[in-house]
């Protein structure tokens, strides 16, 4: 067994990794990928002779703050790479670095993994989406949006400002959009405010042509989840954090 650590990949480790990550897929799809050109990213690579076994990708998020996703070839599950991988990273990190490790959700072998590594579980990010070519609002709703110069938007309810959100139009497709930072004010809150609000929002992002709203948020927040559910919006992935306290 060897393991090395590269922040610059050559174009065999690069297909040698696309080809464990496409035998993943094939086997079941996961919402996880390898971005080769993030800079911040330092990747371990576990071999046998000449064959990778596990793939582990470190990204660096904050001071002594990091994100980690890996891959093992499914061939050469629960042979002790991944935790051959996982050993040598804990020796390169400083005491009391925290590392997250990202999964699907519903994945069960990176689930027991985690288990068996007794990495604790942390949270879950759920990204959820709506279709807005079919989606109607009917009734008139008393609420209002006015943009700033900052691409903050403001959300008015008889003329009262109550809350604030952005959004951002994805370079791949300018008719989807990432909705981020919906904020209801807190002496507004648990007065219905946040749905109604959220139907103008999507009443608004339709007008100015967009068709696909995409958004994330914590699994764990109850409240939140509710209201995008009742508002037709379905779950696209769910990612679950795992962490790990270096000692």
């Amino acid at each position: 067994m060897n393991i090395i650590k590269r922040r610059v990949l050559s174009e065999d480790m690069i297909n040698q990794i696309n080809s464990i990550v496409e035998a993943q897929d094939k086997e079941q799809h996961l919402p996880l990928y390898f971005d080769f050109s993030d800079e911040r990213c330092a990747y371990y690579l576990c071999y046998e002779n000449e064959n990778l076994m596990s793939v582990l990708a470190l990204f660096e998020i904050d001071t002594n703050v990091y994100e980690v996703i890996a891959f093992t070839d499914i061939n050469n599950r629960k042979k002790g790479y991944f935790k051959s991988l996982l050993d040598h990273l804990s020796n390169d990190l400083k005491s009391g670095a925290k590392v997250s490790f990202l999964c699907e959700r519903n994945y069960t072998p990176a689930i027991a993994t985690a288990d068996r590594l007794s990495l604790i579980y942390d949270c879950t990010e759920t990204m959820m989406e709506l279709d807005l070519s079919t989606y109607v609002i009917e009734k008139k709703l008393d609420i209002d949006i006015f943009e700033d110069d900052d691409d903050i938007y403001y959300i008015y309810y008889r003329d009262e400002e109550i809350g604030s959100f952005n959004f951002y139009t994805f370079s791949f497709d300018i008719n989807d959009i990432y909705f981020h930072s919906f904020n209801i004010y807190d002496e507004y809150r648990n007065k219905g405010l946040g749905k109604l609000s959220m139907m103008a929002i999507i009443s608004f992002i339709k007008n100015l042509g967009k068709t696909k709203i995409h958004l994330q948020l914590l699994l764990e927040n109850k409240p939140a989840y509710k209201i995008y559910t009742d508002l037709g919006f379905c779950i696209s992935s769910e990612i679950s954090y795992y962490k790990k306290f270096i000692q």
